[in-house]
């Protein structure tokens, strides 16, 4: 019995002696057990969909799935197991793990959002159509309203077509130019050219106004001490007698100035080219100077839009010349010409600003009322005068990128080149802008619905 005893003893004591080995060989194991034999991740995947929209994912190989954050988005398998529907539910994202046979992983984001974000792009397209200097770029899911405007109304209506798709759109449009634009440089080409031509004439015999009274004068002096007149003169200042007009005059004169300004796209830029002159004024015992300015001032701010080759200038045009004065005063008149326009273009494209056309005529006769109005015999009662004025004239820009102006742009400044070195006075041959009107097309005649109109 006492060697039953110590056999007991001794295998327990090699129980415990060999207990921790096992107790390790079996964590072992199962360790190893519960690895998977391949955990590779696949690269993230990116679904967008908006809310009630359907999207399948593939379900093949697929021996497990788990959804991130409930509620966003439904995620069921179809009765054949081959395929995931998805089904948007409300804005937010989650995350959809898939684990497939052979162990490896995908991870899906989910996004969800109010409207489709391929519609959404094609609506603020359509929104921003026409508008200079701006650009839609998506990052993943989200736009973001990119460029720079001219004015705040301009960056506010901007900003609000943002609003209305929260958490997809963003503007990050400024008031001026942003930083990527300002490395195109923009040259403007400013042309002004203006013809005129004059002519007067007055002939016939011409009468006084006016006979007697203050024309007759008379100074009589007498000496009361000697008793005798010393001086006794009469005169008639104004006499009644007629003078003969034959004098004529004509003239012509013609104008060009042209102003190139170079500047980034979409900052300011300004070009003054004149001068004043200085004259002396006298009032009484007060004597000042009257500064008149003159010369040309042009101010431009260009946007482009490297996408569309679409141009934006706002311009703002000041041209000044001294006249000679048409009065008595010793100061000189000055004929002025404003512009102050907003115009959209294509690059390389040549465009009239503005255009002006004046014909006046003035006659004016005097003499002996009745008599001066007969036919021919009237030149013979009274003066007739006359005075005609022409003028013409056309404002006009090329925009261009590069340093000197494309060959195909060219045309317009040789056409008036030409015109301005063959131009003697006769403005009728001057075609100095199109003044027609553009023609606009007749619409389609809409097609018949009746049978019997449809059969003629």
């Amino acid at each position: 019995m006492r060697r039953s005893f110590a056999l007991m003893v001794a295998a327990g004591a090699l129980c415990l002696l060999l207990a921790p080995q096992a107790l390790a060989q079996k964590k072992d194991k199962s360790t190893a057990g519960d690895q998977p034999p391949n955990t590779h991740v696949d690269a993230p995947q990116e679904l967008n969909m908006a809310i009630g929209e359907n999207k399948t994912i593939k379900a093949t190989d697929v021996k497990n799935y788990s959804e991130g954050i409930p509620g966003i988005a439904d995620v069921k398998l179809s009765t054949d197991g081959n395929q995931f529907v998805i089904v948007g539910q409300k804005p937010g994202s989650t995350t959809l793990l898939l684990i497939k046979k052979d162990g490896s992983q995908v991870n899906w984001t989910i996004n969800v959002f109010a409207r489709s974000p391929d519609s959404v792009e094609r609506e603020v397209q359509q929104l921003l159509e026409g508008t200079t200097g701006v650009r839609v770029r998506r990052v993943g899911s989200r736009f973001f309203i990119e460029g720079g405007v001219t004015t705040e109304a301009d960056a506010k209506r901007i900003q609000q077509i943002a609003t209305l798709y929260p958490g997809q759109v963003e503007s990050l449009v400024v008031v001026g130019s942003a930083a990527a634009e300002r490395k195109v440089n923009i040259r403007i080409d400013f042309f002004f050219i203006q013809y005129d031509r004059r002519s007067s004439y007055g002939v016939g015999i011409s009468w006084p106004s006016r006979i007697g009274g203050d024309a007759i004068q008379s100074q009589f002096t007498y000496d009361f001490l000697a008793g005798a007149t010393t001086t006794a003169q009469a005169s008639i200042v104004n006499q009644p007698l007629p003078g003969l007009d034959i004098a004529s005059r004509h003239g012509w004169a013609k104008v060009l100035k042209q102003s190139t300004v170079i500047t980034t796209n979409g900052s300011e830029a300004t070009f003054e080219s004149g001068g004043e002159q200085n004259f002396p004024v006298s009032s009484g015992l007060v004597a000042t100077i009257q500064k008149i300015p003159f010369g040309t001032s042009v101010t431009v701010l260009p946007r482009y839009d490297t996408a569309s080759r679409d141009l934006e200038i706002r311009i703002h045009a000041d041209v000044a010349d001294l006249v000679p004065s048409v009065s008595s005063t010793p100061l000189p008149g000055r004929n002025t010409s404003k512009l102050s326009t907003l115009v959209h273009m294509k690059l390389g494209q040549s465009l009239v600003l503005s255009g002006i056309r004046t014909r006046s005529q003035r006659h004016d006769v005097s003499g002996i009322p009745g008599l001066s109005r007969i036919p021919l015999l009237g030149l013979f009662f009274g003066s007739h005068s006359d005075l005609k004025e022409d003028v013409e004239g056309a404002v006009f820009v090329i925009p261009s990128v590069v340093e000197s102006v494309p060959n195909n742009t060219l045309d317009m400044i040789k056409s008036a080149m030409s015109q301005y070195q063959e131009y003697d006075g006769d403005v009728e041959g001057i075609n100095a802008y199109n003044k027609r009107p553009p023609k606009v097309d007749d619409p389609p005649a809409a097609e018949p619905t009746d049978d019997k109109a449809r059969a003629k």
